[in-house]
C-alpha cells in the first residue's frame, strides 16, 4: 500500500478539493475532512494536463476563495501507480468546477453527487474511456463542451429537470447512440451533435429546435417527438450522402445528394413537422431505401399515427400486407410479442396465413408468440370450410 494526498482548502461553504498527488485506480473522496463537509471540487482538480487534447484550453492558475491562506493535505492509504479508473464523490458536494476531470483518459466509472445542478464547462473533456454515466435528477444545466471527446460514451439519459444545454456539449462523442432532449430544455447551444457519427436514437420532449440539431447528421435517424398536446410521433429519417461537383465554366460548386434522407429532412422544422409531405414520400423510400429501413418507417407511422391521414395509413398497411411473412419472421425472431399483437390489431393475421405464421413461430421456438397465435386463431379466425365434389 502507498499514500495518495488530497489537496484541499476551507471556504465559507465547506471543504473544496483542489487536487490530488499520486496515482490510483480507485478513489473515494470522504464526506468530511477535519469534521467539515466536502462541498466543492475545484476547476481542474483531477485534470491531467498532458492528456488533454490540443484543442482544449490550457489550465490556468486555480483561484481559491479560501478562508485560510494555505492549501492543506490529507494523506490516504491507497494503492498507487495506476491512472484513475473509478471515482466516488460524496453527496455533500454541490459544485464541480470546469475541466475537473479533463484528460482523465482511463476514467470508466464516476459516482456524481445527488445534489449537483450543473455539469460544468469541459467537465469530462477527454474522458475517452467513459462508456456510461448516471446523471443526478437535480441537474438544470449542462455547460458547453461538457462531454467533449468522450469517445466511448454510448448513451446519455438527461434528467427532465435540465433547462439549458451549452454549445458543442457532445462534440466528438463518436460512438454515442442515443440521447434525449428534455421538455424543459429551451436554451440549446449550437453544434450539440457534431461528429456524433453513430447517433441514431434521439428523443425530443417537445417539438423545438429539431431541424437545427439534426442538421449535422446525415445518417439514419430514429426520432421520437412529443408535441404540446402530449401526443407522440416516432419517425425514421433515412440516410443520405452528398458531394460537391464543380461547375467549371461558372467556377462554382454545387451539392449533389444521394439517397432520400435529404428530402425527409426537409419535412422536419424547428417547431413543427410536415407529416403530409413526410407520408407522401413513402413511395420514394420504398423504391430507393433498404427493406428494413422501409419496414421500421412503416411500423413507426402505424404505431404512432400522429396526423396520419386515412389514405396514407392504407398505403402503409398495404406495404405490410405485401411483405407480411418476411416482417412477421423478423419480429418473431426478435421475440417481439408487442409487435405481433399490433399485427393482430391491424387485421394482418388471417385465416389464410395463420398456419404459416404458426409454423414460423414454432421454428423459432417462440412459445409465448405461438400461444398468442393459437388463442387468437381460436377466438377470431374461423377455420376454412372444406368442400367436397359429389
Amino acid at each position: 500500500m502507498g499514500l495518495i494526498t488530497i489537496e484541499y482548502c476551507k471556504t465559507e461553504h465547506g471543504i473544496k478539493i483542489i487536487g490530488i498527488q499520486g496515482r490510483t485506480a480507485i478513489l473515494h473522496i470522504p464526506e468530511t475532512i477535519e469534521g467539515i463537509p466536502v462541498t466543492e471540487i475545484a476547476d481542474f482538480a483531477f485534470a491531467i494536463k498532458e492528456e488533454l487534447t490540443q484543442t482544449t484550453i490550457e489550465p490556468t492558475q486555480v483561484q481559491l476563495d479560501c478562508i485560510c491562506d494555505t492549501i492543506r493535505k490529507k494523506p490516504l492509504d491507497i494503492q498507487t501507480g495506476e491512472a484513475l479508473q473509478e471515482l466516488y464523490l460524496p453527496n455533500t458536494i454541490t459544485r464541480i468546477g470546469a475541466y475537473a476531470f479533463g484528460g482523465c483518459s482511463a476514467l470508466q466509472i464516476i459516482h456524481l453527487p445527488n445534489q449537483l445542478d450543473t455539469i460544468s464547462d469541459h467537465m469530462f473533456a477527454g474522458c475517452i474511456a467513459l462508456e456510461n454515466i448516471a446523471l443526478p435528477e437535480t441537474l438544470t444545466t449542462i455547460a458547453g463542451y461538457a462531454f467533449y471527446d468522450c469517445r466511448s460514451l454510448k448513451k446519455l439519459v438527461l434528467p427532465e429537470t435540465i433547462t439549458q444545454i451549452g454549445k458543442y456539449a457532445c462534440y466528438n462523442c463518436r460512438v454515442l447512440e442515443s440521447i434525449n432532449i428534455p421538455k424543459a430544455a429551451e436554451n440549446l447551444g449550437t453544434g450539440l451533435f457534431l461528429n456524433c457519427d453513430k447517433l441514431k436514437y434521439i428523443s425530443f420532449g417537445r417539438c423545438k429546435h429539431i431541424a437545427d440539431m439534426i442538421a449535422v447528421l446525415n445518417h439514419e435517424l430514429h426520432l421520437t417527438i412529443t408535441f404540446d398536446d402530449n401526443q407522440t410521433a416516432k419517425l425514421l429519417i433515412p440516410d443520405f450522402q452528398y458531394e460537391y461537383i464543380e461547375d467549371t465554366p461558372a467556377r462554382q460548386f454545387h451539392q449533389v445528394n444521394y439517397g432520400t434522407g435529404h428530402l425527409f429532412r426537409q419535412c422536419i422544422g424547428n417547431s413543427d413537422i410536415d407529416f403530409r409531405r413526410f407520408d407522401e414520400l413513402f413511395y420514394l423510400t420504398k423504391r430507393e431505401d433498404a427493406a428494413f429501413m422501409v419496414l421500421f418507417l412503416t411500423m413507426y407511422r402505424l404505431e404512432y399515427p400522429y396526423r396520419l391521414q386515412e389514405n396514407r395509413k392504407e398505403a402503409y398497411l398495404q406495404y405490410l400486407q405485401e411483405h407480411f411473412l418476411w416482417a412477421f419472421g423478423y419480429y418473431t425472431q426478435q421475440n417481439d410479442l408487442h409487435t405481433i399483437r399490433l399485427f393482430a390489431q391491424w387485421g394482418l393475421l388471417t385465416t389464410e396465413n395463420i398456419e404459416t405464421i404458426l409454423q414460423i413461430s414454432a421454428t423459432h421456438k417462440r412459445t409465448e408468440i405461438t400461444s398468442f397465435l393459437l388463442d387468437y386463431q381460436q377466438k377470431h379466425l374461423k377455420p376454412k370450410q372444406k368442400s367436397f365434389d359429389l
